[in-house]
Protein backbone atom coordinates (compact mmCIF):
# COMPACT_ATOMS: atom_id res chain seq x y z
CA UNK A 1 0.00 0.00 0.00
CA UNK A 2 1.14 3.43 -0.59
CA UNK A 3 1.49 6.10 2.18
CA UNK A 4 -1.23 8.97 2.46
CA UNK A 5 -0.34 11.99 1.21
CA UNK A 6 1.24 14.41 3.57
CA UNK A 7 -1.20 16.62 5.03
CA UNK A 8 -0.71 19.14 7.44
CA UNK A 9 -2.43 19.25 11.17
CA UNK A 10 -2.85 22.79 10.71
CA UNK A 11 -4.73 22.27 7.16
CA UNK A 12 -7.19 20.27 9.05
CA UNK A 13 -10.37 22.22 9.69
CA UNK A 14 -13.40 21.46 11.52
CA UNK A 15 -16.83 21.22 8.94
CA UNK A 16 -19.07 24.58 8.73
CA UNK A 17 -21.86 21.97 10.85
CA UNK A 18 -19.46 21.39 13.03
CA UNK A 19 -18.09 24.63 13.80
CA UNK A 20 -21.79 25.56 14.68
CA UNK A 21 -22.52 22.67 16.65
CA UNK A 22 -19.24 23.61 18.82
CA UNK A 23 -20.02 27.18 19.38
CA UNK A 24 -24.03 26.61 20.54
CA UNK A 25 -22.84 23.12 22.99
CA UNK A 26 -23.09 23.97 27.07
CA UNK A 27 -19.72 24.77 28.14
CA UNK A 28 -19.69 22.18 30.36
CA UNK A 29 -19.74 19.34 27.63
CA UNK A 30 -16.10 17.71 26.76
CA UNK A 31 -14.44 17.63 23.87
CA UNK A 32 -13.70 14.39 22.29
CA UNK A 33 -10.75 13.57 19.27
CA UNK A 34 -10.52 10.34 18.40
CA UNK A 35 -8.29 8.47 16.21
CA UNK A 36 -8.13 5.51 14.48
CA UNK A 37 -3.97 4.97 13.29
CA UNK A 38 -3.23 1.95 11.22
CA UNK A 39 0.49 0.73 10.82
CA UNK A 40 2.21 -0.51 7.42
CA UNK A 41 2.77 -3.73 8.69
CA UNK A 42 6.27 -4.07 10.33
CA UNK A 43 5.81 -0.65 11.34
CA UNK A 44 3.94 -1.08 14.72
CA UNK A 45 6.26 -1.15 16.99
CA UNK A 46 7.57 1.75 16.04
CA UNK A 47 3.90 3.67 15.16
CA UNK A 48 3.16 2.38 18.80
CA UNK A 49 6.31 4.56 20.06
CA UNK A 50 5.84 7.75 17.93
CA UNK A 51 2.29 7.53 19.47
CA UNK A 52 2.92 6.98 22.88
CA UNK A 53 5.21 10.32 22.97
CA UNK A 54 2.72 12.50 21.49
CA UNK A 55 0.22 10.66 24.50
CA UNK A 56 2.57 11.86 26.77
CA UNK A 57 3.41 15.08 26.11
CA UNK A 58 -0.42 15.79 24.67
CA UNK A 59 -1.21 14.96 28.69
CA UNK A 60 0.45 17.98 29.60
CA UNK A 61 -1.40 20.46 27.66
CA UNK A 62 -3.76 23.20 29.24
CA UNK A 63 -7.05 22.12 28.69
CA UNK A 64 -6.01 18.96 28.28
CA UNK A 65 -8.65 16.04 30.52
CA UNK A 66 -7.09 13.21 29.62
CA UNK A 67 -5.19 11.63 26.31
CA UNK A 68 -5.49 7.64 26.13
CA UNK A 69 -3.56 5.27 23.89
CA UNK A 70 -4.68 1.69 22.72
CA UNK A 71 -3.86 -1.18 20.86
CA UNK A 72 -6.62 -3.20 19.11
CA UNK A 73 -6.52 -7.08 20.04
CA UNK A 74 -8.54 -7.44 17.01
CA UNK A 75 -6.60 -5.85 14.64
CA UNK A 76 -2.87 -6.15 14.70
CA UNK A 77 -1.18 -2.66 13.88
CA UNK A 78 -4.46 -0.73 14.98
CA UNK A 79 -4.33 2.00 17.64
CA UNK A 80 -6.96 4.35 18.75
CA UNK A 81 -6.01 7.49 20.44
CA UNK A 82 -8.40 9.32 22.54
CA UNK A 83 -8.37 12.57 23.97
CA UNK A 84 -10.57 14.65 25.98
CA UNK A 85 -10.23 18.79 26.25
CA UNK A 86 -11.75 21.10 28.60
CA UNK A 87 -13.07 23.49 25.18
CA UNK A 88 -12.71 23.89 21.58
CA UNK A 89 -10.14 26.55 22.18
CA UNK A 90 -8.15 24.43 24.36
CA UNK A 91 -8.19 21.38 21.35
CA UNK A 92 -7.66 24.15 18.81
CA UNK A 93 -4.83 25.46 20.30
CA UNK A 94 -3.40 21.90 21.09
CA UNK A 95 -3.87 21.48 16.65
CA UNK A 96 -1.43 23.78 15.97
CA UNK A 97 1.09 22.66 18.34
CA UNK A 98 4.62 21.74 17.90
CA UNK A 99 3.98 18.04 19.28
CA UNK A 100 0.84 17.37 17.37
CA UNK A 101 3.30 18.42 14.19
CA UNK A 102 5.58 16.56 14.95
CA UNK A 103 3.45 13.47 15.88
CA UNK A 104 1.82 13.72 11.99
CA UNK A 105 4.61 14.45 10.98
CA UNK A 106 6.51 10.98 12.33
CA UNK A 107 3.48 9.01 11.99
CA UNK A 108 2.59 9.64 8.37
CA UNK A 109 5.66 7.36 6.64
CA UNK A 110 4.14 4.24 9.08
CA UNK A 111 0.61 4.66 7.95
CA UNK A 112 -1.34 2.12 6.31
CA UNK A 113 -3.62 4.94 5.31
CA UNK A 114 -4.67 7.90 6.47
CA UNK A 115 -5.92 8.15 9.89
CA UNK A 116 -9.85 8.25 11.14
CA UNK A 117 -10.76 11.12 12.92
CA UNK A 118 -13.56 11.96 14.87
CA UNK A 119 -14.40 15.14 16.55
CA UNK A 120 -17.42 14.05 19.73
CA UNK A 121 -19.24 15.64 22.85
CA UNK A 122 -19.13 13.57 25.49
CA UNK A 123 -22.50 12.50 27.03
CA UNK A 124 -23.27 11.87 30.61
CA UNK A 125 -25.62 9.41 32.05
CA UNK A 126 -27.34 12.56 33.71
CA UNK A 127 -28.46 13.42 29.89
CA UNK A 128 -30.01 10.50 29.61
CA UNK A 129 -32.47 10.75 32.23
Amino acid sequence: MTNPERNSPRNLELADDLKDDLESRDSGEILIVVGVFTAIPGSESSLAGVLSRYTVLTRGNPGCRNVDLAASLIEPGRFVLIEKWADESAQRLHADSNEMVAMAEDALPLLQSAPVLDLTLGISAHDLI
